[in-house]
């Protein structure tokens, strides 16, 4: 069986493995004087997102060594707004040897939380434990807003939005396995890019938190058009999935979207220009017959793959292949102005 197959099948066994939905357990904490009081990591506020022990739930209250930052690269998550949150224990530093594998010390915590319409939904937690593993869980917030409690399994159609899933934690794994140390979004292309807020990449040199920083700030190179298409699929589609890490569900495609921090010299030497364009496509954008696509065809988005596949929803053609269920309509128009703005390939 050939290598995309073989992930096509994986994901598939791995998602339906996490499909069910569970009721968020209420064991291992108590509500006491306004805050929490914690036993186990049921309860969002036993995290420490707001304080120790949940001392600050009451007031939703972010202590300083809890820091906010915004990726300057967004990924689409079916429209819903985002609040990151990272805490690196005292001390340490980010292992940055290798510039586009960061690999975190023990105690990390990571917070991303989803609001629909100003609403909480879920807040996702990663914890690098003192065994080097990480724990990763999901927090659903209830109606009210009042409690987050620990949710496993996933839920599909989350009451009061327009389809949004949250997803398992197995299907999680199919994603965050795509990094050699399972962290996405907090790296270098992201925190470096104009738009990044909080705890930039800037920030982190000034106060010494990276073991190597950078001699040069990465810059994603082209005009604005050919920057924020390829930062846009370097995000969405790269970081996780379609990179050359052998444990990237994507990797075995040769389609490899992730901008490399030593390799941002030209669009042309990035791996997601090599890797698409003018380069045979397995699926076909319409029928077995007529003009082959490719998954980039400069000027041409009737033959270009890789448009109509990130423009599908609910079949197997669909990418991203989990974790969306609604087209990213800005994103899907920004690639197809990348596309038309190429030189047509002559012909013969």
């Amino acid at each position: 069986m050939s290598a995309p197959r073989t992930s096509a099948l994986l994901l598939i066994i791995m998602v339906s493995a996490g499909g069910c939905t569970k009721t968020p357990t209420e064991a291992g904490w108590k509500e006491a004087n306004g805050g929490v009081q914690c036993q186990e990591l049921q309860h969002l506020a036993c995290t420490g997102l707001y304080g120790d022990g949940g001392t600050g739930w009451a007031a939703r209250a972010i202590p300083p060594e809890v820091r906010p930052y915004e990726p300057g690269l967004q990924l689409w998550s079916d429209g819903l707004d985002k609040a990151r949150f990272i805490s690196l224990p005292p001390g340490t530093k980010v292992d940055t040897s290798k510039s586009d594998e960061w690999r975190f010390p023990v105690g990390t915590k990571l917070w991303k939380e989803f609001r629909w319409k100003g609403r909480p939904i879920e807040t996702r937690f990663l914890w690098k434990r003192p065994d080097g593993g990480w724990l990763r869980t999901t927090y659903r917030w209830s109606d009210d807003g009042k409690t987050a409690l620990e949710l496993t399994d996933g839920e599909k159609d989350v009451p009061g939005t327009e389809g949004y899933e949250i997803p398992s934690q197995l299907a999680c794994q199919s994603c965050h396995r795509g990094r050699g140390d399972e962290v996405l979004g907090f790296e270098a292309v992201a925190l470096a890019h104009e738009g990044a807020r909080g705890l930039t990449l800037t920030k982190l040199v000034a106060e010494g938190r990276l073991s190597h920083p950078p001699a040069k700030v990465p810059r994603i190179p082209g005009t604005p058009v050919e920057q924020a298409a390829l930062g846009y699929l370097h995000m969405n589609c790269g970081v996780s999935c379609h990179s050359a890490n052998r444990m990237a569900l994507g990797s075995g495609s040769g389609l490899h979207l992730r901008l490399e921090a030593g390799e941002l010299g030209s669009v042309q030497e990035t791996d997601t220009w090599r890797t698409s364009v003018n380069v045979k496509a397995l699926m076909q954008t319409s029928g077995m017959f007529g003009k082959r696509s490719q998954r980039v065809a400069p000027g041409d988005v009737q033959h270009s793959s890789l448009l109509h596949r990130m423009s599908q929803r609910g079949d197997f053609m669909q990418m991203p292949p989990l974790g969306t269920r609604v087209v990213d309509e800005q994103g899907r128009a920004l690639i197809q102005r990348w596309i038309e703005a190429m030189p047509a390939k002559k012909e013969g």
